[in-house]
């Protein structure tokens, strides 16, 4: 392509605006209306660079083009004020091409250099434009995979918020075509969720998710939750690290929004919100409301100029349809998400609580949380089991056995007999069952967590030490000789 180049008759190519691996963007008038657009085009050596032999190349080119076609089929599909919209597609001198709305404005990258620490109503204003763009991709099965500051623009006439570059989006529907073969994995380090790292291929909205609390991050703090180390990369941190917490860096941002943004940067997905819609719930209560003083010092462009400058919700609404009316802010998030990791804090703080001191508030607590557990994550997850264990434990000792009883049994129903929890809850089901003097079946359960522990190559010394206290209570109540037998055989174990 080249500037004066014609294109269908309709648009003029005016100069190159940019230019990546794949492509590059050049600016273009419409012939009949005068107006500025981009034009992305396919660059005919893009799949020729490298010492590929003639087979590898032609397809390389074939699978390029299928590529870019898809992008040009989803930019079709997605209608949004904050997605830039696609006017036309067509190929010149064998290059494909698509034309699309064009922004005049600064990427949020360099907007960002410009502004640390960024204004925090500019900060929210911007993650919500961006949420919104993104909860209308995702609703149409599409994960844009690639989400950071430098493909989002904000327009310099009225500080809209675009988010541009499907280029490398993923489709969530299983029967679509998955393009991923040339090159490295898909995406851009220091935004790429763990899973994207891995090289998974059944990508979720869920590494938006984790790509848009890198972003929140970067917005709200003035500086990337990771950055590259002498001794460690980001993306081994992006892996392996807890981010450090924002009001660790600035005491002032809201706790809502620091729960946030830790919980977006889970390293597991189910560990984050579970859409982007939850996000904007938590979002939308701390943006600029009309009649709102401007960013001081003044920012240009301004991104909170759609919300301040409005002469009602009902006209931001007609701009931005897709946003409810703002709330008033809360004092604290209400509901919030379990993460696995502080779930099983709790789940550590209760069973220290029973050792200690007996069933208290640790307990308490976890039972009120293990319905959420169980909703999220399933009843046959391991920190589940193993909450459930802690609260028949606190049942048992607070003698609501048959609270007890019905928490074991929901632990050792359908579990593998050689899994520790599994023969806890079978420990704990014979002392429920030994005080109502139900010794048989009580001896029936113990011995056959006994026997189990025979089978596992290293006994854990928890489970050991409970299995000996059950079998003295059995032995003083008939059943010496049975236990006896079975622990002197674990002794030789």
């Amino acid at each position: 392509m080249h500037a004066g180049e014609d294109l269908d008759g309709r648009f003029r190519v005016e100069e190159a605006l940019d230019q990546g691996g794949m492509g590059s963007i050049w600016s273009a008038t419409e012939r009949g209306t005068g107006r500025t657009v981009a034009v992305k085009v396919l660059r005919l050596d893009a799949y020729t660079q490298g010492g590929f032999s003639p087979a590898e190349r032609a397809r390389r080119r074939v699978e390029l083009l299928k590529r870019f076609e898809r992008e040009g089929g989803i930019l079709e599909d997605l209608d949004h004020p904050g997605i830039p919209r696609l006017l036309h597609r067509g190929y010149v001198n064998e290059e494909p091409y698509l034309v699309m709305e064009y922004v005049d404005g600064i990427n949020l990258r360099e907007f960002l250099d410009l502004r640390r620490p960024f204004p925090p109503d500019a900060a929210m204003a911007i993650a919500v434009r961006i949420a919104e763009a993104l909860e209308h991709a995702h609703t149409r099965g599409v994960v844009h995979r690639d989400l950071k500051p430098g493909n989002v623009v904000v327009a310099w006439a009225d500080g809209a918020v675009k988010l541009l570059d499907f280029g490398i989006a993923h489709l969530t529907d299983p029967d679509a075509t998955r393009y991923t073969a040339l090159g490295a994995t898909p995406g851009s380090s220091g935004y790429m969720a763990p899973e994207q790292l891995r090289g998974r291929q059944d990508i979720s909205a869920s590494a938006d998710l984790y790509a848009f609390g890198c972003l929140l991050f970067e917005l709200l703090a003035g500086e990337k939750p990771f950055e590259d180390l002498p001794d460690r990369n980001k993306d081994a941190q992006h892996l392996e690290d807890l981010p450090p917490r924002l009001r660790s860096i600035n005491i002032g941002i809201p706790e809502e929004l620091d729960e946030l943004v830790w919980d977006l940067l889970a390293k597991v997905p189910a560990d984050r919100p579970r859409s982007i819609t939850d996000v904007l719930s938590v979002l939308r209560p701390f943006l600029p409301e009309p009649g709102d003083p401007a960013p001081d010092p003044e920012l240009t462009p301004d991104p909170t100029a759609s919300f301040r400058l409005c002469d009602s919700v009902a006209e931001n609404e007609e701009a931005f349809p897709f946003r409810p009316a703002p709330r008033r802010r809360p004092n604290r998030r209400g509901g919030g998400w379990l993460r696995r990791e502080q779930f099983a804090a709790r789940v550590d703080m209760a069973g220290s609580e029973l050792l200690a001191e007996g069933p208290g508030e640790r307990c308490a607590e976890l039972l009120d949380l293990l319905p959420k557990a169980l909703s999220d994550w399933g009843a046959r997850e391991p920190i589940v089991l193993k909450a459930r264990l802690r609260c028949a434990d606190a049942a048992r000792l607070d003698g609501r056995t048959r609270d007890a009883v019905e928490q074991y049994r929901e632990v050792a129903q359908g579990g593998d007999p050689l899994d520790p929890l599994v023969m806890e809850a079978g420990l704990g089901l014979a002392e429920c069952l030994m005080p109502d003097g139900d010794f048989e079946y009580a001896f029936h359960r113990w011995s056959a967590v006994a026997h189990g522990l025979l089978g596992l190559t290293t006994i854990p010394a928890e489970l050991m030490h409970r299995c000996r206290e059950v079998a003295l209570e059995l032995s003083e109540s008939g059943y010496e000789t049975e236990t006896v037998e079975l622990l002197n055989q674990l002794a030789e174990f």
